[in-house]
């Protein structure tokens, strides 16, 4: 997949040990750095949804990023200080927008996603809250953004048993939940049955 993972910050044991058994090459660090072609960032303790790591780098052959939204129902306008969100809107006068989960970053190494992550940090240094800097960023650099369904967070952690589940000898394999929906000509993503609506939904608007 040529492929890395950064865990930001400190160490996740489960991440390591997950990331040895798939032969992925991982570092912890503080710094967002592009250690691969492809470069997975993710915050310890984040359930990382390893069964669709291939899908992610066959988006990144075409997008700079690709990341899930956050929450449905969450907009910038909610989230944060008054102040920093004063600050959002000089770049973006309309919050009521949707926030990403920064929390599981794939980054391709490129221009686009190199000014991204640096865009992102400045603004980190400017306001207090990640979830707003990186909506900063992503406004001002406007690169080619994937953006993945809540399920790829919301529903790691029953893939991440089921996984675990059908190593164990005698303990039948659960099937995935996940669904495969249509995007675009070509183009898929997972995601759990109840999400398929607000995929499509998503998508077909431009997301």
């Amino acid at each position: 997949m040529n492929l890395g993972i950064v865990i930001i910050g400190e160490n996740d044991p489960a991440i390591a040990a997950r990331a040895k058994q798939y032969r992925i090459a991982l570092q912890v660090s503080k710094k967002y750095e592009l250690t691969h072609e492809k470069t997975l960032f993710v915050s310890p303790g984040v359930l990382v949804p390893w069964d669709l790591l291939p899908a992610a780098c066959h988006f990144l052959d075409r997008w700079d990023a690709a990341c899930p939204l956050w929450k449905y129902g969450v907009t910038a306008d909610q989230i944060g200080e008054a102040d920093e969100r004063a600050l959002t809107t000089e770049i973006l006068p309309d919050l009521r927008v949707l926030l990403y989960a920064h929390e599981l970053l794939f980054v391709r190494k490129n221009e686009a996603g190199q000014a991204l992550l640096e865009t992102w940090r400045r603004e980190c240094e400017r306001g207090a809250d990640e979830r707003l800097a990186f909506l900063r960023a992503y406004y001002q650099v406007k690169p080619r953004l994937c953006v993945l369904p809540i399920s790829w967070l919301g529903n790691v952690r029953g893939a991440s048993i089921q996984h675990m589940h059908a190593r164990r000898p005698g303990i039948e394999r659960k099937k995935s939940r996940l669904v495969r929906v249509s995007i675009g000509k070509g183009r898929y993503v997972k995601c759990a049955p109840e999400d398929v609506e607000k995929v499509k939904a998503q998508y077909n608007q431009g997301v």
